[in-house]
């Protein structure tokens, strides 16, 4: 697939079959995050990969708090399409039923330029995201851990030793295939 095929087609999936991953296509969505520019070619990411089920169920307990704490704000953003608030808060309590996920960290917590290096993390996560896309794989980043108020729980269960959590990524067999949102206007000027 081409990259641009790839960047048009990829889309946020909420919704996996229960159909595990192979080791193969997990390690190959790795390392495209980890082929990611840098800011001083630092790398300065670390991925948790969850797919046994214990692991899954513990960070599902952890976002059935993240679910709650976000109520508010959903209710708020979604005032006039309720249905949207169950299949929000449905997803981030349950993850659709992705059989992996993984957690961007970043690998220490000094980082004299913090801010370049959560870009780089951010950088990585969208090549795992093409990639997937382009292996027919479904998959979402979510940051709903760090505005659910979450990330230190997920932080101390998962990687207590690395820098803080950026984002996380669901990854499966997609079992819905939604439309592309539209596009709002005004985002770009060329001088």
């Amino acid at each position: 697939m081409e990259v641009a095929t790839a960047i048009n087609e990829r889309r946020s999936i909420r919704k996996y079959t229960p159909e595990p991953l192979t080791r193969e296509e997990i390690e190959k969505i790795l390392t495209a995050g980890m082929m990611a520019p840098s800011s001083s070619n630092l790398q300065p990411w670390y991925f948790v990969v969850i797919e046994s089920k214990e692991n899954m169920e513990r960070l599902k307990d952890i976002m059935a708090i993240a679910t709650n704490n976000l109520m508010p704000y959903f209710k708020s953003r979604f005032a006039k399409h309720p249905q949207v608030i169950a299949d929000t808060s449905a997803f981030v309590r349950l993850l659709g039923g992705a059989p992996v996920c993984i957690l961007a960290f970043l690998l220490k917590d000094d980082y004299t330029l913090r801010l370049s290096a959560i870009q780089s993390v951010a950088a990585a996560i969208e090549n795992m995201l093409l990639t997937a896309t382009d292996m027919n794989l479904g998959s979402c980043w979510l940051t709903a851990p760090l505005s659910g108020g979450v990330d230190d729980q997920i932080h101390a269960a998962f990687a207590p030793d690395k820098g803080e959590l950026v984002a996380m990524v669901t990854l499966g067999h997609p079992d819905q295939a939604p439309a592309a949102p539209r596009r709002k206007d005004g985002r770009y000027t060329i001088i």
